[in-house]
């Protein structure tokens, strides 16, 4: 049986979830010939296969544009998703994730239009209708033919796309369903479906868990079950390696830390997601400025620079600066991350006590290491665009209502006190964690995410093999 499995890598969150994980070993070691479609640079590539050992071929993704009428079906359909899964979900905050235009006029003109159209979708019916006629428009498109002829040339059995946020591989979606390939894409992140992040169609899905699942077949009912495989994610393998790790001596000796002092870990958002970010890196400092036993490890978000945070590292000798492993290059599709990005963090969750930050995922992170993480849940400053009130109503969060699955710090007045506490008995805090982190995601230590995706994969070609005989 011929193994030939085309990998599509639109963006670089690909790095990490796939070429650095065992996925792609395991993948060569049953005998599958993977060939990448992608947007990186060629650093990235050769950076991967000399540190992975993995082997494979490639060739860059092309580069296809909307039209103008495209983009208005698209955005008037996602439009009214959101308030499809809104009142679904009696959930209003969900609408926060149709971003408002504001400084460009044409753009903000467009955006409205799409906004009145909208109204004319009376139900779900009308969602439907409008996606398919999109779907249409691909299909008689230059790229759907160029597409085509990409499939014919490399032959491959099956094709992977590493995420589902990418409207324009649609094209590339139909014309593999057209030669008879089938296609499957993975659910990137466990807040994407609520927010009517699913533009295109495949003929399979790698979900998270058996939550995510449901999600799915709640947003998106005709996507029928059969569909989908629940088979973890790869980021999450890494917390089952203990190779990655240092002992807490030879990390401190590498980052110049005091062995004596308790470590924990703020990391930052970006500034859309959390404007205040800075206030709060100053809040948590001053919070523990007077326990002259703490040492607090600051970690930007990856994409971000440290500039809007230096102010604040300038003034609190508490904080030591951990910037993330990661390489930039002129553009966004050569800032990278370096595999020892992937063993830093590791490190962090292993020998800080806890993790403090807004709503961030590596409170799933810390809990594969059994430390509790703190959400800081009350606002710096009014701000009629933002509060820390809405943003914990956000959909994905509901994923942990009624459990004890992290901390929350409701006041700044007592906030001192609560992460003393935490630091004198962690193990007192977030004592369900484990249920919710297990409930977001089946990565297991005997049943790998890595090897979940390799054996469904394998499957989708063995029944492909029985139906064609």
């Amino acid at each position: 049986m011929n193994k030939n499995i085309l990998f599509v890598i639109p963006d670089g969150v690909g790095i990490r979830n796939y070429l650095y994980s065992d996925l792609f070993l395991h993948l060569n070691q049953q005998g599958f010939h993977i060939h990448l479609m992608h947007n990186l640079e060629s650093q990235i590539l050769n950076y991967v296969k000399n540190e992975r050992g993995i082997d494979f071929s490639d060739e860059p993704l092309r580069k296809v544009t909307e039209s103008r009428f495209q983009q208005f079906l698209r955005e008037t359909s996602t439009y009214a998703r959101l308030k499809h899964n809104s009142k679904l979900k009696q959930n209003p905050t969900i609408l926060t994730n149709w971003f408002k235009v504001r400084n460009n006029p044409l753009k903000r003109v467009f955006q409205k239009t799409t906004e009145l159209a909208s109204t004319t979708l009376s139900n779900y019916e009308g969602i439907k209708y409008l996606e398919e006629t999109n779907r249409l428009k691909w299909r008689r498109s230059l790229a759907y033919q160029e597409f085509k002829s990409d499939i014919q040339r490399i032959k491959p059995d099956l094709i992977f796309i590493t995420h589902q946020r990418v409207a324009t591989l649609e094209p590339l979606c139909l014309a593999a369903s057209d030669l008879g390939v089938k296609t499957v894409t993975a659910i990137f992140s466990w807040d994407n479906l609520p927010k009517a992040r699913l533009p295109l169609r495949t003929d399979h899905y790698a979900v998270w868990s058996e939550y995510m699942k449901n999600e799915l077949l709640e947003y998106y009912p005709e996507i029928p079950e059969s569909a989908l495989a629940i088979v973890g994610t790869p980021q999450f393998d890494f917390h089952f390696q203990p190779e990655l790790l240092e002992s807490r001596e030879d990390f401190a000796a590498k980052y110049g830390l005091d062995t004596s002092k308790k470590w924990i870990l703020f990391s930052g958002d970006d500034e859309l997601t959390s404007p205040h970010d800075p206030d709060y890196l100053s809040d948590v400092a001053s919070a523990l400025e007077s326990n002259p036993e703490v040492s607090i490890l600051f970690r930007q978000v990856p994409v971000c620079t440290v500039e809007r945070y230096q102010t604040v590292l300038d003034r609190f000798s508490n904080i030591k600066h951990i910037p993330p492993k990661w390489e930039k290059g002129a553009s966004w599709m050569s800032f990278y991350p370096l595999f020892e990005d992937i063993k830093l963090l590791m490190n962090l969750c292993q020998h800080c006590e806890f993790s403090v930050n807004i709503g961030s995922t590596i409170g799933l992170d810390f809990s594969y290491f059994d430390k509790p993480t703190v959400f800081l849940a009350y606002d710096t400053v009014e701000d009629k665009n933002w509060s820390t009130d809405v943003v914990y109503k956000f959909q994905h969060f509901r994923s942990f209502e009624g459990l004890d699955a992290v901390v929350f710090a409701k006041e700044k007045s007592s906030l001192s006190s609560l992460l003393n506490q935490v630091l004198e008995k962690p193990e007192a805090f977030s004592t369900q964690k484990h249920l919710w982190r297990d409930k977001i995601a089946s990565n297991r230590k005997k049943n790998l995410s890595s090897k979940q995706i390799t054996a469904f994969l394998e499957s989708i070609l063995v029944e492909t093999e029985a139906v064609q005989e």
